[in-house]
């Protein structure tokens, strides 16, 4: 009996593992930029950071497709089904593609300066507003990047993005300060170098992702790719993931509230609120590797009808994650100050980024277990549940907020 725990903690791990390092090395991406774009004040990066709901915004599309191809094509493995497999993948990934036209558009059409107008001051919604603009198209190909990712987690191969990752960092580093700050004879470009920095990088790692999924599924079913588009199938997609897309629009909400509140308090709070929502997001990576790790597994033993063993990833994914965030919670009380400190040098606002650091933390347990419960649910298709909650979190959180603010 405790073999076959150790056998399936082995399994997550393998999954869980690489993908908690390829979050970590995207999540530089934005570490990259608030570390220099810091340098140009606390309206640059109050600007900056209220661009992370556009993020958000654009990762529940990105969410919606990828779990939804996760959870079916996970089943159809699991069932021996892999022409059905592939034919998912190639659903989402169509679908992928026109999210991602939608994006630029929009984008580019007047939702930049709708979703910059969340920072403090007419000067840090301009800031914000040219960082969106540079990393309008980086954004958009995110869709493309979580839907191929999520396949490649569905067929066992979480390497594929860690690789691509790994690349294209290092050309964020290097682009970063030198399209922010120029070089001598030339302008920099501030917030808007930024962006285009990291848009650069991103399309390196969506041409590295995107060829290693393609290749990754032409190998299942039948040698030549043969397509038909399959409405039955893309409507499959959608009924999965749609609750997990609109959880992450609520996510989206729950942090544009943020933003909005801390906005009434000044560039400086915003700044250190920003600082502490970017740190939580690091430090959840554990949770939610280890929960996205288990989703294709479970799905892979939904579709094969051995529920024991479902049971099992569950217990085991569970211990594994409250385990971690009982440790990341003495964490930050303990060294929340420190963590701060690394993005900014006003003493201000690591004060209040670290206040804001610690009272976060009292929920990392409770989110851990949502982390995993959810990512139970999405391999079982029954998604649903996992909005309702996210709904009631949210109703619980504006109301007090609203009567504090006011």
């Amino acid at each position: 009996m405790f073999a076959d725990y150790i056998r399936v903690a082995k399994s997550i791990s393998q999954l869980s593992i690489p993908i908690g390092v390829g979050i970590v090395i995207q999540s530089l991406y934005l570490v990259i930029d608030l570390f220099f774009v810091s340098r140009l004040g606390a309206d640059a990066l109050a600007g900056v950071t209220s661009t992370a709901t556009a993020a958000l915004l654009v990762g529940m599309l990105g969410q919606l497709l990828g779990i939804g191809a996760v959870s079916l094509i996970g089943q159809a493995l699991g069932a021996g089904k892999y022409a059905l497999a592939r034919r998912i993948f190639i659903h989402a990934g169509l679908m992928a593609i026109a999210c991602s036209v939608c994006v630029v558009v929009v984008g580019y059409m007047g939702g930049g300066h709708a979703l910059s107008g969340l920072a403090s001051g007419e000067v840090a919604q301009e800031m914000g507003e040219s960082y969106l603009y540079g990393y309008m198209p980086g954004l958009a190909l995110q869709i493309m990047i979580t839907v191929a990712t999520f396949g490649l987690r569905a067929a066992g191969e979480p390497y594929g993005p860690l690789v691509a990752q790994c690349v294209c960092v290092p050309i964020n580093l290097v682009a970063a300060p030198l399209l922010i700050f120029g070089v001598p004879g030339i302008t920099g470009l501030g917030t808007l170098g930024a962006g285009l920095a990291t848009t650069l990088a991103t399309t390196v790692a969506a041409a590295i992702i995107l060829y290693r999924a393609v290749d990754r599924y032409r190998h299942f079913a039948q040698p030549r790719i043969t397509f038909r588009w399959e409405s039955v199938i893309a409507r499959r997609i959608i009924s999965v993931g749609l609750p997990a897309g609109v959880e992450t629009f609520v996510i989206y909400v729950y942090t544009g509230l943020m933003y909005w509140a801390a906005a009434k308090l000044g560039a400086q709070v915003q700044a250190a609120v920003g600082i502490g929502l970017m740190l939580i997001q690091a430090l959840f990576i554990p949770s939610v590797s280890v929960a996205y790790g288990c989703v294709p597994v479970a799905a892979y033993y939904f579709g094969a009808n051995d529920i024991g063993k479902v049971k099992k990833i569950y217990g085991v994914s569970l211990t594994m994650v409250v385990s971690t965030m009982l440790c990341l919670t003495a964490g930050c009380f303990l060294w929340g100050s420190t963590m701060v400190s690394f993005f900014s040098n006003d003493s201000y606002i690591e004060g209040k980024a670290a206040y804001f650091l610690a009272c976060m933390s009292l929920n990392f347990v409770m989110s851990g277990l949502i982390h995993i419960n959810g990512s139970i649910l999405q391999a079982s298709g029954r998604t649903i549940w996992s909005l309702l909650a996210i709904c009631t979190r949210l109703a619980t959180f504006v109301i007090p907020l609203l009567f504090l603010v006011s």
